[in-house]
């Protein structure tokens, strides 16, 4: 979903990737206790990061990563621009990393602009 568009788009479930683990083995690492704070989105070149869960605000937010590449904000949630990364972060602290398949990677980026 793009609210900043109107915009959405699916996934096609038909033929599930032999490599996802949610998918062909019925897996869910990320909701058992102690699972890992980031997830890779299968089949997109993205990683989700947990944060610290805990609240942020996002126009305080806005307003200190301004002066470094372009963002967008609505009260959902904070686009911010960092090619060829982008980083679209909830008020609960969650974070989409665009441009990566590495959770190192989207946790650096993360902890570099959002903080934790």
């Amino acid at each position: 979903m793009d609210p900043w568009r109107g915009q959405r788009s699916s996934v096609s479930t038909a033929r599930p990737s032999p490599e996802c683990r949610s998918c062909q083995l019925r897996e869910f690492p990320s909701l058992a206790a102690g699972a890992a704070p980031s997830a890779r989105l299968c089949g997109r070149d993205a990683i989700q990061v947990q944060g610290s869960r805990r609240a942020l605000d996002l126009a305080a937010l806005e307003a200190g990563l301004v002066r470094l590449g372009e963002v967008r904000r609505s009260e959902l949630a904070l686009r911010f621009a960092c090619p060829p990364h982008e980083i679209t972060v909830f008020p609960d602290g969650r974070a989409i990393v665009k441009g990566t398949t590495d959770p190192a990677v989207a946790r650096s980026l993360y902890s570099r602009y959002i903080g934790d």
